[in-house]
């Protein structure tokens, strides 16, 4: 694998997302394969901010491991990435700028100057000798450049970028020995993912409170779901979001809302409502860093809990955790098929890093999932309630005849939907709530098991964890110590087959991104008592690296 690494950095506003996606898009023309990860704050400007862009001719899917070259925009870009960086790693700085000599390779260029001669920006001309170091060559990112580039800014964007691969020519560096490939890729982000899967599985209306980092979800709904004749509204707080998708949703048409941690927290009754009612909706939580308002820009998995445990009472829901960028398609897509199948909430808990950043895709099979389900419309005079919580032996309730009056309720009720206060009416319907999820624990969605299923030794991982964790792996797997994964996508109801799969199995290392091991302590019960349980967590707000998941099961298993 031909592998190499960059890292932009400086301050908010210097343009260096803008700079990330014309590297990432001339990437893609090249048919390199791309994973990126910003780390910023909530500030506007003047805060430390960096980007990384790791390129491949295979795919990629974890942050790298060293950085190969370091563009400084501003003193501030080398906080954070000493570990990162080795004696042949470039640091590309202005002439102007004052660093401390390091063993790198520190190559100092007329950058500020070359930029105020173009009359253009200093991230443009950074983008442009970048381009030469990757051997992207002028004409791909003058391409990226035509399609991206503002109003009025292209002549400008076009120069700085030309100033800025002239210095890397006189430079005398070497291009890294990246290949160009035939297939062109898409460049998206989880949130592109997310919007497309929700259309293509029919959902017609969308309400939202904007909060990071979950916001373009919904920017991007409110852009598509009117070519297709639905509807994405911003609401006043996330109370309104939740219940405006019930209504939505027992009024006919497939809804979601997007929120993150604190909001997810507000919609908590509303979930409630959905699961007694058996009401349909899909509620997106895009994880961050908290408790409370926490780093709202930064990527932790503390939601588990929450997610798994959204209400007061016995509460029949679903939680999917995708674990690949084509999942974010395709699992948002099943998650309306459940929701409508077991009429209950599906939450769909996604990382940041996967929803506010850059990836390449080969490419996307498009599917359309089937419409929510009706029988046939019943004659007759007059309305009659329909027992639609009548259920069935799975519990399932049947789906509501048109020409019937479907009552629904947040208090107990009995098949009809009728307000019911007696204990043998909640003792029945609270076992057939409960019931309708049992064929999910025998057959769950998106099960895998990677690697050697009959090893002693296995790793049970959560969400975008994925990546860095096979990575590790087929590096281990070299050396001759197997160790099967199984990356974790339903959530709840917990899966049967975790506890067959693991029962013979000696050592379990989980792999989250928390403080507090949630998801070691959600499956716990679910593992063999004879076996010795290893956690493997990180919580400072970056993704895991291969490496930092190497050196967890070396120094916990040895090898």
């Amino acid at each position: 694998m031909k592998d190499a690494s960059v890292r932009i950095a400086g301050l908010t506003g210097q343009g260096i997302e803008f700079a990330t996606e014309v590297i990432v898009r001339a990437c893609a023309l090249k048919g390199l394969n791309v994973y990126t990860f910003r780390w910023f704050p909530t500030i506007v400007r003047g805060g430390f901010t960096y980007s990384e862009i790791r390129i491949s001719d295979e795919k990629v899917n974890a942050p790298p491991d060293k950085i190969n070259a370091l563009a400084l925009l501003d003193e501030s870009g080398l906080k954070d990435a000493d570990s990162l960086l080795s004696e042949d790693s470039i640091i590309l700085v202005d002439e102007g700028l004052s660093i401390l000599q390091h063993n790198w390779r520190v190559v100092r260029q007329p950058l500020k100057k070359a930029s105020d001669e173009a009359k253009s920006r200093l991230n443009i001309v950074v983008a442009g000798f970048i381009s030469g170091l990757l051997g992207l060559g002028y004409d791909a990112v003058s391409i990226v450049l035509e399609k991206i580039s503002k109003r009025g800014l292209l002549e400008s964007n076009l120069r700085g970028v030309e100033a800025g691969y002239k210095l890397f020519m006189e430079s005398g560096l070497e291009s890294f020995d990246l290949p160009s490939l035939s297939d062109l890729k898409s460049v998206v982000q989880g949130s592109d993912m997310v919007a497309l899967g929700a259309l293509s599985a029919g959902c017609k209306f969308f309400a939202g409170y904007p909060i990071t980092p979950s916001t373009s979800i919904m920017e991007k709904l409110m852009k598509w779901l009117p070519e297709v004749g639905g509807l994405a509204v911003q609401v006043e707080d996330e109370l309104s979001a939740v219940n405006m998708i019930i209504g939505a949703s027992y009024a006919g048409a497939r809804s979601m809302t997007a929120t993150s941690g604190p909001g997810l927290s507000l919609m908590v009754e509303g979930i409630g409502f959905s699961a007694m009612a058996e009401i349909p909706i899909v509620v997106v939580d895009v994880q961050r860093v908290g408790p409370s308002t926490g780093i709202p820009t930064a990527y932790e998995q503390g939601d588990i809990d929450l997610a798994t445990h959204p209400s007061h009472g016995d509460v029949p829901r679903i939680v999917l955790a995708p674990s690949t960028i084509e999942e974010y398609y395709n699992m948002t897509m099943l998650a309306f098929e459940l929701a409508d199948r077991y009429r209950c909430p599906v939450i769909l808990l996604l990382d940041q890093v996967y929803v506010m950043n850059y990836f390449t895709l080969d490419k996307l099979e498009a599917s359309k999932a089937s419409s929510r389900k009706h029988a046939s419309k019943i004659g007759g005079e007059g309305l009659q309630v329909f027992p639609s919580y009548a259920g069935s032996a799975d519990g399932i309730p049947s789906p509501p005849l048109n020409g019937f009056l479907v009552v629904a309720s947040s208090v107990e009720h009995d098949a009809k939907g009728l307000s019911m206060q007696d204990g043998q009416t909640h003792v029945d319907m609270s076992l057939r709530r409960l019931r309708k999820l049992r064929e999910l624990e025998e057959d769950p969605v998106g099960w895998e098991v990677l690697g050697d299923a009959d090893s002693s030794e296995a790793v049970v991982s959560v969400g975008s964890c994925r990546g860095a964790v096979e990575e590790a792996l087929e590096k281990i797997r070299s050396s001759g110590r197997m160790i099967m994964h199984i990356p974790l996508k339903q959530l709840w109801p917990l899966p049967r087959r975790l506890e067959e799969t693991l029962r013979n199995v000696e050592k379990i290392y989980v792999v989250e991104q928390n403080a507090s091991g949630q998801l070691l302590n959600l499956i716990s019960p679910k593992l063999p008592k004879t076996a010795e349980l290893k956690s493997i967590r990180k919580f400072d707000g970056c993704p895991f690296r291969p490496g930092e998941i190497y050196r967890g099961l070396v120094s916990n298993g040895g090898g």
